[in-house]
């Protein structure tokens, strides 16, 4: 019995999920620390801080999700891709699922105020109630659903650059916005794929309500290349403002895995099927981390 509501609960908070936007807060920790500090892994860096940053940002990472499957569970039995949900199967009680949530929630504000800054701690709220309480009902209404929930998913690596900080400041905005952006080609190749079984609920995932079309394709591409001016802007602000060496060999990168998630884009709005976007969802996957640890290495 312990075990399966063990089980219940990992599926409850997308623990994978969860683990990997708490994951983009430390970089968004390291990366602080290297362009407000003395380097790489400056001698302001504070292994505790990181951690509060990791285990706060992911257990309200956990309500977040835990939050949303009470609220979707009708839609979830409905989707193929969300119908083991605990809530949806009735594996787990909405009551319990709700407790188990908010306590969650609750624990990673405390972890963050705790150990980092009131401005990080601030933002993991705004975070936390923009996905549960905007997000989430914007689904089955309108397209821009995906830009409001750009936005708390553009917040992990922005708590953990003001768990250093404590203030934003321009090159905080500047983490945000590749952050932000690069949700648009990510999550649009995703809703691609899934745009059959979203609309079995009503969600509209997809840029237009023409769903999988030229329209649609053609918005993901212009995204695409706001990405890549937006990765490129913090290579200028480092190497003008902090640190002139690797300067090149940082923008030769980032221009490089832009050019690479172009190229998946163009092929998306050139075939405008199902296998494009996978292979354009992977590559999202793979230019994020890659593009964190530029900023960090070089």
């Amino acid at each position: 019995m312990a075990q399966s509501t063990i089980k219940s609960i990992i599926k409850l908070v997308k623990f994978r999920l969860s683990a990997s936007v708490a994951g983009s807060a430390i970089f968004g920790y390291i990366i602080s620390c290297k362009w407000n500090g003395n380097g790489f892994l400056s001698s302001n860096f504070d292994w505790t801080v990181m951690w509060g940053v990791f285990l706060g940002g992911m257990l309200l990472t956990f309500g977040s999700n835990g939050l949303n499957q009470v609220i979707e569970k009708e839609n979830d039995a409905k989707m193929n891709r969300t119908s083991d949900r605990p809530v949806a199967t009735g594996a787990m009680s909405p009551k319990f699922a709700l407790i188990v949530s908010w306590l969650m929630a609750l624990l990673g504000i405390i972890i963050l105020q705790v150990f980092t800054t009131f401005a990080a701690t601030f933002a993991g709220i705004l975070s936390f109630f923009i996905y549960v309480f905007l997000y989430t009902p914007l689904k089955q209404n309108t397209p821009l659903s995906v830009m409001v929930g750009a936005i708390p998913g553009a917040l992990p690596p922005l708590i953990g650059y003001l768990a250093f900080t404590g203030k934003l400041d321009y090159p905080g905005t500047l983490l945000f916005l590749v952050q932000f952006f690069w949700q648009f080609a990510h999550f649009w190749a995703i809703a691609w794929i899934l745009h059959d079984d979203y609309q079995k609920v009503g969600y509209w995932m997809l840029p237009t309500k023409s769903g999988r079309s030229k329209s649609s394709a053609s918005q993901i591409l212009i995204y695409t290349v706001i990405l890549i001016l937006s990765s490129m802007m913090p290579v200028y602000f480092v190497y003008k403002n902090i640190d002139m060496q690797n300067g090149i060999g940082q923008f030769a990168l980032v221009i490089s895995l832009g050019i690479m998630l172009l190229f998946f884009a163009y092929k998306l709005y050139q075939n405008l099927d199902v296998k494009s976007a996978k292979r354009l969802m992977f590559a999202s996957l793979i230019y994020n981390p890659l593009i964190y640890l530029t900023y960090i290495i070089f």
